[in-house]
């Protein structure tokens, strides 16, 4: 049997590869929830893409970490075809364990077979891949490890998958916690398989196919254009997202300050409002010996108004009697709605002289506000 060695170095870069592909997996699997339509599906889709392009990448890369003495080629249809199968397991089994408000024990399982049957399909068929003079010699119990391994990480995948896209609490850092546990999960799979493999030691490379460089150069070119194109998307997503969450918060507090301070019907002050507004009164009015001035306004018969016309009219109706009483008075001048048919207008720094004043004659102020229905004053 030919001697196999392998390259460190190698060995790592499929490792870092296994990682960013999970960690970008599952940030595109919890965009999920989060989404829905057209969005939802591209998001289940990419992290389908992004799973089974990162586990074939990993599984080429460890195939050039194994160094044989010989110069290796691989057929390009079997090697396409080792990547269509993960890529499409992994979108299937993605859209299966990922959607819904529940991971049942069927769908998991499903899922798990599902996706663990396209790693050890892709794992295999892209060990045919390898043009060879001779036939692979394969170590049946250890093609058995595995085939388990596979189901093992897989299942791990999944359900990983979709119970972070949940989680919001240190998110980032589960992610990549549980990026490198599946990353170390894919390599040991893949490596047990590699380790099932052994080669005649009269096997020779046949002609033609990829070279080890071409298909050096075309895996890392896809790998890093995908998972990167991916990854930008994802954290651009994430930034617009909190942008938007970040407006609609400001806005929510701008309405929860506007009502916790002015009437919701009339657009008024409110009670709370107006004691802020009495108190800095009081204080002004201590500094500087003057005196200001509180009215207590009322509607006659409102009741009278509800009951017979019923309360939308009544509403009306106090909307009309603020903005009239409102446009007869001055800056400095608050006027309130307590409740009701309640207002109250707090006049500072006022003297009797100014009570007596047109913008603050009750009367003048009431005929203003006309009743807006049938012509009834």
């Amino acid at each position: 049997m030919l001697n196999v060695s392998w390259d460190p170095v190698l060995i790592a870069i499929s490792y870092l590869v296994a990682f960013i592909a999970s960690f970008v997996a599952l940030e595109n699997a919890g965009k999920i929830p989060l989404s829905s339509g057209k969005a939802a599906l591209f998001w289940r889709f990419a992290g389908g893409l992004t799973l089974g392009v990162g586990i074939w990448s990993m599984h080429f890369i460890g195939m050039l970490a194994m160094k044989i003495p010989m110069i290796m080629s691989y057929n390009f249809w079997l090697t396409l075809a080792s990547m269509g199968v993960a890529v499409v397991a992994s979108m299937l089994a993605m859209n299966i364990a990922v959607t819904g408000a529940r991971l049942s024990p069927f769908r998991l399982l499903l899922s798990t077979l599902i996706l663990s049957a396209g790693v050890v399909s892709m794992h295999y068929i892209g060990m045919a891949a390898l043009m060879l003079d001779s036939p692979i010699i394969w170590d049946h119990p250890i093609i058995g490890l595995s085939v388990l391994i596979a189901v093992m990480a897989s299942g791990a995948a999944l359900w990983l998958a979709f119970h972070l896209r949940h989680q919001r609490k240190g998110i980032f850092i589960n992610r990549i916690l549980a990026a490198l546990v599946l990353g170390a999960a894919i390599c040991a799979m893949h490596y047990t398989g590699m380790r099932a493999a052994q080669f005649s030691d009269m096997a020779h490379t046949l002609p033609g196919g990829i070279s080890e460089l071409g298909l050096s150069i075309g895996v890392s070119v896809t790998t890093l254009c995908l998972l990167g194109m991916m990854l930008i998307i994802s954290l651009i997503d994430s930034h617009w997202r909190t942008n938007r969450l970040t407006d609609n918060l400001q806005a929510l507090n701008r309405q929860l300050e506007l009502q916790a301070r002015f009437d919701a019907l009339t657009g008024l002050a409110n009670r709370h409002q107006m004691d802020l507004r009495m108190q800095d009164c009081l204080r002004s009015a201590l500094l500087s010996n003057k005196q200001f001035a509180v009215i207590f306004l009322d509607v006659d018969h409102f009741k009278q108004v509800n009951d017979t016309w019923g309360h939308n009219v009544g509403d009306e109706l106090l909307i009309t009697i603020a903005q009239r009483i409102t446009a007869r008075l001055t800056r400095e001048m608050t006027l309130a709605r307590l409740g009701g048919d309640a207002f109250i207008l707090l006049v500072p720094e006022c003297d009797d002289d100014k009570l007596q004043s047109p913008p603050l004659n009750a009367t003048p102020m009431m005929c203003a506000a006309r009743f807006p229905y049938a012509g009834i004053r």
